[in-house]
């Protein structure tokens, strides 16, 4: 049979898809490029914020008027099967990724390696999370927090060595977490401990992370993040410059946390770029900490954001708070942090221009440096090269 993928939200959920494709390719089956070629469209759901959940439904819907057989899986339905099965009704609604496989007689205990990039691959370290934000539902979504065994990771750290892989994304629901017998409990967090196994074993030569909570993040990360193999980008979950914002939101960390990191990160590696994740228009949010945000992403400097209006999800605890905002101030608060953000954009590759990086090589002919900046390199899939970063080279607007 002859399978599409369409994939929303997270890293986690695009490895889900890798998974599942690796199996069903092992099985005998095609995984497509074009939709319209498919037997089967499945749909890969998110349902973090309300709107993600609007989108997940929107794409099951599109996916069914091309008269394919649909299968949905993914958060959406972890969180509420019976409504999906109920609005989804022609569809193969799945409550978990490896029933899809069990419904094709696939064994969903045996997955191959997810094979989806010939440089670059996401390789999940932890799962689930304990804490309690105010606007999040993953919880209910992924399951307790639990961290993969620091011996599967490295053995798999060394079957992606042999496959050819030159960097490995470490990815999780909330991986900075990892080693913590709570998530809740950020001074257990045992990361640098797994980072120092996988430098001292293994030989991949980029290790990049995807988001990580601030809290997490000690001494004890930044004693080892001037290794050179370990991409100087750091994307954190920031969510909010206000202090009494996070504190609505349960964060479970502040701004000063924030500030750290920025100032212990640029000390070990000058030109680490700092990204971030930020909500505006939390139920409440006044002009005042509306500022204190603007102010805060100024003051760090953000080389990238990913700014998001408050959408509210039912089930959680800010979906029903007072405060609630008009949607076209959240427009317009939105709007200006994003101008914000392209600006900085502007200013952390204008600080990189006439200096040299080294470029994973993607298969474009355009690779990232370890800071996070797509260059054009005139070289093999694979390679990995120094570029100077100049106006030939960029390969990205801002």
């Amino acid at each position: 049979m002859k399978f599409y993928f369409r994939t929303l939200g997270c890293k986690m959920n695009w490895l889900d898809t890798a998974r599942l494709s690796a199996a069903l390719h092992e099985a005998g089956h095609t995984i497509v490029r074009e939709e319209e070629e498919a037997e089967y469209v499945v749909v890969n759901t998110c349902t973090v914020t309300g709107e993600a959940d609007r989108k997940s439904r929107q794409t099951v819907n599109a996916a069914g008027k091309l008269q394919k057989q649909v299968a949905v899986i993914g958060c959406g339905p972890k969180v509420e099967h019976e409504k999906w099965q109920q609005q989804a009704n022609d569809s193969l609604v799945f409550s978990h990724e490896h029933a899809l496989l069990d419904h094709f007689g696939i064994d969903s205990e045996k997955l191959p390696f997810p094979l989806n990039s010939r440089t670059r691959l996401p390789l999940a370290i932890q799962h689930g999370c304990d804490n309690a934000c105010s606007f999040c539902i993953t919880r209910v979504a992924r399951g307790r927090h639990e961290s993969v065994n620091s011996s599967e990771i490295v053995e798999q750290f060394k079957q992606a060595e042999q496959l050819g892989i030159r960097e490995i994304i470490l990815t999780g629901i909330n991986l900075a977490a990892w080693g913590s017998s709570d998530s809740r409990r950020a001074s257990e967090s045992r990361l640098p401990v797994l980072l120092e196994k996988i430098l001292n074993e293994t030989s991949m030569p980029r290790i990049r992370f995807s988001s990580l909570g601030p809290e997490y993040l000690n001494n004890d990360f930044f004693d080892l993040f001037s290794e050179s193999r370990l991409c100087d980008y750091l994307h954190l979950s920031v969510q909010s410059g206000s202090q009494t914002v996070l504190e609505r939101m349960r964060r479970g960390h502040g701004v000063d946390e924030i500030h750290y990191i920025a100032e212990a990160a640029r000390k070990v590696r000058p030109d680490v770029a700092l990204a971030c994740d930020m909500i505006v228009g939390f139920p409440g949010e006044t002009q005042q900490e509306f500022a204190e945000t603007m102010v805060l992403s100024q003051t760090v400097g953000f080389a990238k954001m990913h700014v998001f209006p408050f959408s509210p999800r039912s089930g959680t605890a800010a979906a029903e708070a007072a405060g609630q905002l008009d949607n076209t101030l959240k427009k317009e608060r939105s709007s200006a942090l994003r101008q914000l953000a392209r600006s900085m954009r502007k200013v952390f590759i204008d600080s990189q221009m006439g200096k040299r990086h080294e470029v994973l090589v993607e298969s474009s002919g355009t690779g990232l440096t370890g800071n996070y900046i797509r260059l054009h390199v005139d070289a093999k899939e694979g390679d990995i090269r120094s570029t100077v970063v100049d106006e030939t080279t960029l390969a990205e607007r801002y």
